[in-house]
């Protein structure tokens, strides 16, 4: 399996975090676990060569190629499959604040879901999907698809100064801040911030932070191969040990004995080259 970092355009800084090409001759292995864990954004997916299935819940679903997929936020795991042969999928990683610049509805209504980007965007969707479909190369697409986001940003012009503010203070703490601090410092309630949230970003403040949380630790773990999780040092994130199982089996569906133990290398790469 063979990771590559593809260039952002400027004009997307803001609402880009990443943008991978990810290529196997073997699809995902069999003996791979290939658990994705919960992100704290949305993110594009280009199948390009080779089918992509998503298991969840004991349901699977399988999606066609060259058409662009969306996914939202989600609050648990999912297990990724792919074919068994040649394998090329190209990978956007939106920022916590960079969906709701680009996608013209609520961001809830992409929580724990994947939708297709033609459902949302028609002909000018349908139109990009026909031309990345007649091109191998991924920079090309790349370049395709950035064109396509920077005009949809263009279009919607959008910017919540309160729910960038919040995300970036919960983001600098790691998820450790109070929420109510946050809340008081800027002087909204709970229920309007809430409110603003699950349009533009998907789910609550809450759930951000702990999934933050959840990640400065995950981060370390894959990029360092420590095999024991109360060996780095991160664990006073949590309010105890328990709290940290607790939300651990939460977003990975395992204990961390249990996940430590897993093949995992397909969810561990998108780490190690942060």
């Amino acid at each position: 399996m063979k990771l590559l970092s593809l260039k952002i355009r400027p004009e997307l800084a803001e609402i880009i975090e990443s943008i991978w090409w990810f290529e196997s001759g073997i699809g995902i292995p069999s003996s791979d676990s290939s658990i994705v864990v919960p992100h704290s954004s949305a993110k594009l997916i280009v199948p390009v060569c080779g089918k992509l299935t998503t298991e969840e819940f004991g349901v699977t679903n399988e999606y066609p190629l060259s058409k662009i997929l969306i996914t939202g936020i989600w609050d648990h795991p999912v297990s990724i499959r792919s074919s068994e042969y040649q394998i090329n999928t190209l990978i956007f990683r939106l920022t916590t604040v960079g969906g709701y610049q680009i996608f013209p509805f609520p961001l809830h209504e992409s929580t724990n879901k994947i939708l297709y980007l033609s459902e949302i965007f028609g002909k000018s969707a349908n139109s990009l999907e026909e031309t990345i479909s007649n091109i191998k190369d991924p920079y090309q697409i790349s370049d395709s698809i950035q064109e396509f986001l920077i005009n949809s940003k263009n279009l919607l012009n959008k910017e919540n100064r309160i729910v960038n503010y919040v995300v970036n203070q919960i983001q600098l703490q790691q998820g450790q801040f109070l929420i109510q601090e946050i809340f008081e410092d800027i002087g909204y309630s709970k229920r309007y911030i809430d409110k603003l949230f699950q349009a533009y970003v998907g789910v609550s403040p809450k759930l951000i932070s702990s999934i933050e949380r959840f990640q400065s630790i995950y981060k370390t773990w894959a990029k360092t191969d420590i095999l024991h999780f109360q060996k780095l040092g991160l664990l006073d994130l949590y309010y105890d040990q328990s709290h940290f199982i607790k939300e651990f089996k939460k977003y990975t569906g395992h204990s961390p004995n249990q996940f430590t133990s897993k093949e995992n290398q397909f969810g561990k790469l998108f780490y190690k080259n942060l």
